[in-house]
């Protein structure tokens, strides 16, 4: 395959894998400040957050860097949702500062809880493997990746196989129609040595196939162990003052 066309291929995943991994990280933006003799309210807005990440609130002057502040309220913390026009209080006068004429700047930033990952398909996706190698470990995964790159090269080594195949027999074919062995044995050479590239192409081509339906296949297996393990808990229950182990089993 060109060399081009690798690069290209492989500058254009990283950039997609780049660009959905931007598109699920929390986003704050349109940071606005007001005063009061005592008090800074500042209101933002903020996109794709999730319960369990952290809104937090540094306040930055330009003399003193990052101030020690304590007595935060309002959207700060866990258990916020995405919207405009939330609002976080700091009461700077209980916290031991005034404003005065010192340029400070509010910082809204997010500490984000880490993303469970899906858990992928179980071991029947080797069966999307066998019709198009690289697709069932997309499925056991749940993702792209490099993955397309799994079913490029398989189909690249078949191509580049029936291409061989279709030159030594073209050579085979003129060997035969030589009345004189002297001028006939290149022919029989070149039908060789294209029989050689074939047949190393068609072996490639089937460990990548084997190799994938093999992963595909324990990856689909951990996967429903993993579904599994995910469906059961167990909690302490109370009946009166009566402590009970309760087995949650989830279908």
């Amino acid at each position: 395959m060109n060399t081009f066309l690798i690069k290209s291929l492989l500058t254009g995943l990283f950039l997609l894998g780049c660009l959905s991994l931007s598109l699920a990280q929390p986003v704050v933006s349109n940071i606005r400040t007001d005063y009061t003799a005592d008090r800074m309210k500042i209101t933002y807005d903020v996109q794709k957050l999730t319960e369990q990440d952290s809104v937090y609130l540094q306040i930055a002057s330009r003399t003193k860097g990052l101030l020690k502040i304590r007595t935060v309220t309002g959207d700060v913390g866990r258990n916020l949702s995405s919207g405009t026009n939330k609002v976080i209080y700091w009461d700077f006068a209980l916290d031991g500062f005034t404003m005065g004429d010192e340029a400070i700047q509010p910082i809204v930033g997010v500490k984000e809880a880490p993303r469970q990952q899906p858990i992928g398909r179980g071991p029947l996706s080797a069966l999307a493997s066998i019709a198009v190698p690289g697709l069932g470990n997309m499925l056991v995964h749940r993702k792209v990746g490099y993955r397309p790159l799994i079913t490029v090269a398989y189909g690249g080594l078949l191509v580049y196989g029936f291409l061989e195949r279709q030159k030594a027999n073209e050579q085979y074919d003129r060997y035969m129609t030589e009345p004189y062995e002297r001028d006939a044995t290149p022919y029989y050479d070149a039908a060789n040595q294209h029989r050689k590239r074939y047949m190393n192409a068609f072996r490639g081509a089937g460990l990548i196939l084997a190799a994938d339906v093999i992963y595909s296949v324990i990856k689909g297996v951990q996967n429903d162990r993993l579904r599994r393990t995910a469906s059961q808990r167990i909690t302490v229950q109370y009946f009166g003052n009566t402590p009970t182990l309760a087995y949650h089993l989830t279908f």
